[in-house]
């Protein structure tokens, strides 16, 4: 029998400039995803659902004027946090003109000095434009590590969205493993990202994922995963956790996914239209059965009695 009393859906979004198939940046550099996407797909398809998404912030974003502007008047409910490309900012900054280019680098694989000083421009960044602080965040390319969280929580941030269970990934300089992750949300051990422990003031939210054996995880994502596959990674969640007293299911995407041939997913209007359509339906669903929406720092106060 199920002890569980609350579900909680978070939809976490990296969101970013256009791209193209290849995962470059766009050139030149557009914004489609932000002044189209956000007010006129996005926003529009959550509000429908009643669902809260957070958008992730990258640096070119809020260093773009016209963004910006739509940023601050997107209608709706919604949370604002940032996310890092560590090649677009200071210090050891490596591109001023992002068009065109890839953003291979961890911010784990810097010093710990120069990821926190990387953490806290991106940071002035935000509130320069907003006027607060955010408080949730995720790793560009998901390559945090302990090192990346006591930075976080230094600066003052709440919420981690970096890890994604069963998964490794690896570029020249650094290797973040998250294979052996927990599912569920967790306040890691000091110097750490995938181990929980009572001591460290920031919440690790994984993107939810269901393994499967010799194969990829399925994610809770729109375009990687069917409306059928993302009830069914529901459905394991809900019977693999079902002796807790609160679980969370956290849907990732990027903004761009909803702008054709700006990512190397849909590239059509008609596969725009399925993945928005397979996105509402299963949040509708989720609705249905009693899944509460929130935003991504919204959990930290909800879990955060339970590790004082």
């Amino acid at each position: 029998m199920s002890r569980t009393e609350e579900v909680y859906l978070t939809i976490s979004i990296d969101t970013e400039c256009d791209h193209d198939s290849a995962w470059a940046r766009s050139n030149p550099l557009t914004f489609k995803s932000i002044n189209h996407g956000l007010p006129n797909i996005l926003q529009p398809a959550f509000s429908s659902v009643s669902a809260v998404p957070t958008y992730l912030l990258t640096v070119e974003v809020m260093e773009d004027a016209e963004s910006i502007e739509t940023l601050k008047n997107l209608k709706g409910d919604y949370e604002y946090g940032t996310h890092l490309h560590a090649a677009f900012i200071e210090p050891k900054k490596k591109f001023h003109n992002y068009a065109g280019v890839d953003s291979p680098d961890f911010q784990c694989s810097y010093s710990p000095d120069i990821e926190y000083k990387k953490l806290a421009n991106l940071t002035a960044l935000f509130e320069k434009n907003f006027g607060y602080r955010p408080t949730s965040f995720r790793a560009g390319r998901y390559g945090a590590n302990g090192q990346s969280l006591n930075s976080l929580e230094r600066l003052g941030y709440l919420v981690d969205t970096s890890v994604t269970p069963y998964l490794a990934w690896k570029e020249p300089n650094a290797l973040v493993d998250f294979r052996k992750a927990p599912e569920q949300p967790f306040f890691p051990k000091p110097d750490t990202i995938i181990e929980p422990g009572p001591l460290r003031d920031i919440l690790e939210v994984p993107v939810t994922m269901k393994p499967r054996m010799f194969r990829s995880p399925h994610w809770f994502r729109p375009w990687f995963s069917s409306v059928e596959q993302m009830q069914n990674i529901v459905r394991y969640q809900l019977k693999k956790h079902r002796t807790e007293r609160q679980l969370v299911l956290n849907m990732m995407f990027h903004s761009m996914e909803i702008i054709p041939k700006a990512t190397p997913y849909p590239q059509s209007n008609d596969d725009v239209l399925r993945f928005v359509d397979d996105m509402t339906s299963v949040l509708d669903w989720c609705g249905g059965m009693g899944v509460k929406f929130c935003g991504l720092s919204d959990l930290y106060e909800k879990y955060s009695g339970e590790n004082k």
